[in-house]
């Protein structure tokens, strides 16, 4: 009796390698755009100029093109560097508060790269902000659910998937145990990632950067009292309970544990 094999190694590898093809075409449609290079030279000519005229038109231009190129694109499940690079232009033009949630979003994306964490400290420094826990419960226990990027995470889990399926597929024409042991780790090495995007997914608190100083409401209204009688600095990240179905005010909880409302043109969500 001839055996059936439900998937054969040869069909997966295919697969798998049309998923990098892809992959690596889509990566480098996007890395093409001329308006990277444009934005990257603008920004060179800002840090080069001789007056403050000209370094703010430079550095105002190479925002410019950097926030359309992140409106076409919407790189929320990318590499980061498009993030990162807006952040040191709202940086150089003193936008602290947008230089920190660019930065934030960036780091989302580049966990383990040094130079997105420098960069925020050094503008958290600079509006006197404590920098923010790295790890965290969550962080310290599971390590590689900050140690990896969300879309890291996703490859991995879509890597560990195939891998599962190819030994088990193998361990059914084959018998051999060796197969099966493996499958068994590669889909233990799946339900681990899994969890991590649920946490993400459902778990994880929501946050939001203040993008100017504002005064923390009662409720959701300017007629409403004030929670503190200092209004929230600029740059400070905050958790975000909920939304108005209009998107006019966010109910938060600042770090010092105050409940309040702030308005939508003040706070900016970190992540999508």
């Amino acid at each position: 009796m001839i055996k059936q094999f439900p998937l054969s190694f040869k069909t997966l590898l295919i697969f798998f390698l049309c998923l990098l093809l892809l992959g690596g075409l889509a990566l480098s449609f996007r890395g093409g755009d001329s308006r990277l290079k444009d934005a990257a030279d603008n920004y060179q000519t800002g840090e080069k100029a001789k007056t403050v005229a000209q370094r703010k038109q430079a550095f105002n231009q190479a925002l410019d093109l950097y926030v359309a190129l992140e409106q076409d694109y919407q790189p929320q499940y990318g590499t980061g560097r498009l993030y990162y690079n807006i952040g040191n232009t709202y940086f150089q033009l003193g936008q602290y508060g947008w230089a920190i949630l660019y930065y934030q979003r960036a780091k989302a994306l580049m966990p383990r790269a040094d130079r997105v964490q420098h960069n925020l400290a050094v503008v958290q420094d600079k509006l006197s902000l404590p920098h923010s826990d790295e790890k965290g419960l969550i962080g310290r226990v599971f390590f590689f659910h900050t140690y990896f990027s969300l879309p890291e995470r996703l490859q991995l889990f879509a890597v560990f998937c195939l891998f599962t399926l190819f030994f088990y597929s193998a361990y059914l024409w084959s018998k051999h145990v060796w197969y099966l042991k493996s499958a068994v780790v590669a889909g233990s090495l799946m339900g681990i990632m899994l969890l991590s995007l649920g946490y993400t997914r459902y778990l994880a608190p929501l946050e939001a950067t203040l993008v100017q100083s504002t005064e923390l409401r009662r409720d959701a209204g300017e007629q409403f009292a004030k929670v503190t009688q200092q209004p929230l600095p600029t740059g400070m990240t905050l958790e975000v309970l909920s939304i108005l179905p209009d998107g006019s005010w966010f109910k938060v909880l600042s770090p010092n544990g105050e409940l309040g409302y702030v308005p939508q043109d003040a706070i900016r969500l970190i992540g999508p």
